[in-house]
């Protein structure tokens, strides 16, 4: 549990590191973009190295059950998240009066966070199932 730890931690400070210099740095200025861009796809690079440094650190088992979650899960997920998606956005009031870079921005977070979710519920089904 330790060792998975340490990889979401990194992955963790990747994101808030990368999230502060994108809040600092960025803007809307000229260089806004490319700053965000760059600081954005580094801190992806470090949470990938973290991902795979730890898959390569799991068993066959493991290696499944992370599979099988993210199949299942992310797809119920996504599904239910695009639901929700086109529900506000046909509902909602917010988007009426939010800007275009904002609403795609919420809806993209929307449909991560829901297929995360949806990968956290099917993995821990796939380890209920096999115990």
């Amino acid at each position: 549990m330790a060792r998975y730890g340490i990889y979401v931690g990194i992955c963790l400070l990747a994101g808030i590191i990368g999230g502060v210099l994108s809040a600092v740095f960025g803007g809307d200025g000229p260089a806004a973009a490319p700053i965000v861009a760059g600081v954005v796809g580094l801190a992806m690079a470090f949470g990938l190295w973290a991902c795979t440094v730890w898959w390569r650190g799991l068993d066959e088992a493991a290696h499944e059950a992370h599979k099988w979650a993210w199949w299942w899960g992310s797809t119920f997920g996504g599904s239910l998240g695009c639901v929700a998606l086109f529900t506000l956005a046909y509902a909602g009031e917010a988007a009426l009066t939010a800007e275009p870079k904002d609403l795609f921005i919420m809806g993209a977070g929307l449909i991560g966070l829901s297929q995360v979710v949806g990968y956290g519920v099917a993995w821990v089904i796939w380890w209920l199932r096999r115990r």
